[in-house]
């Protein structure tokens, strides 16, 4: 392979060195720290001039907002006609505005599905454990765990809405802990894949699983998809985990059901607004928050950077043949 001056590759947000390396053999590289998306654009406007080159990757992570704005701007002022989101979704590009803008997006799906089950699992434990709120009593010098009610999970019903990458994994660990699984998902072909699931309907999920996680994309057909109207179908007892993505559950009456008791407990890792937050989670004692941390590990982080340096390579081979960049 020769390296490739006819494209370069901007660097926006933060991925693992493992990438980079094998991303500066083929092409020109430009890292920006910490740079506001305008700021960005205004940067790539110039480098647009100075380098003169034909074609722009511009490779992102799901924290960074590419809004119709910053789409338009992109494609106006920049040479940038490829964005690269180093995450499983592309809820945070407007995808039909760089489809009207000649500008391809790709995503990196699959890197972190071992991370974001595990974390899952782990989310589910502490709840089911009391771990969190046995930890600050510990540290607050106190030691009574009759007020703690703890229970197996041997026997409990889960329900896994989505069932793909992450999904799946949630639930072998769950066979793996003796518990019934229940799950839902618009993939009716999964019924064959995954025999030990038993597929049910949204509502029946709601009704008799003990723990619900969500595994969605957040799209048009997931933005809100455990609301008000269906979140009464919840047992009080029940216990919800979202690891997936903050918009696919109706945040304020989570918040409002919590509150009230009418359901025992949350693991929450996503937030609709991110990195801003319902600031009425933290005076919940019965919900565990952490910063959309769940697929970001070492391991990760290093097998998706390598991930998109893949797929950029393949792309560019595809769509630019003439460049001759794998001969």
């Amino acid at each position: 392979m020769s390296k490739n001056n006819e494209v370069d590759i901007f660097i926006a947000d933060d991925i693992h060195t493992d990438g980079i390396i094998l991303l500066k053999k083929y092409f020109s590289v430009c890292e920006f720290k910490k740079t506001s998306t305008k700021d960005l654009i205004a940067a790539l406007e110039k480098l647009k001039y100075i380098n003169n080159s034909s074609k722009g990757c511009l490779i992102v992570r799901s924290t960074r907002n590419v809004d119709k704005r910053a789409v338009r701007k992109l494609s106006k002022f920049t040479n940038v006609r490829l964005i690269v989101t180093a995450s499983a979704g592309f809820d945070n590009i407007d995808l039909d505005e760089c489809r009207k803008n000649g500008i391809d997006v790709m995503n990196i799906a699959g890197g972190n599905s071992t991370s974001a089950a595990e974390f899952t699992f782990a989310l589910i434990l502490s709840a089911a454990k009391s771990i969190f709120p046995a930890n600050e009593q510990m540290k607050r010098g106190e030691f009574n765990s009759a007020q703690f009610r703890n229970f197996e999970l041997a026997g409990k019903t889960i329900g896994v809405i989505g069932v793909g990458n992450v999904g799946s994994r949630v639930a072998r660990f769950a066979k793996a802990f003796g518990m019934h699984i229940l799950a839902n998902d618009i993939n009716v072909t999964l019924k064959n894949k995954y025999r030990f699931i038993n597929f049910v309907s949204l509502e029946s999920l709601l009704k008799k699983a003990d723990i619900i996680t969500i595994h969605t994309p957040l799209d048009d057909s997931t933005r809100n998809l455990i609301n008000a109207d269906n979140m009464k179908f919840m047992s009080s007892h029940a216990i919800v985990i979202n690891t997936s993505r903050g918009g696919t559950i109706d945040e304020k009456e989570l918040i409002n059901r919590l509150r009230t008791n009418k359901l025992s407990y949350a693991g929450i890792d996503v937030f609709k607004n991110e990195p801003e937050f319902n600031r009425s989670f933290t005076k919940l004692s019965n919900v565990i928050l952490t910063p959309h941390l769940a697929g970001k590990t070492l391991e990760s982080k290093k097998r998706m950077s390598i991930m998109v340096a893949e797929k950029i390579l393949k792309y560019y081979s595809n769509h630019s043949k003439s460049d001759k960049l794998l001969n």
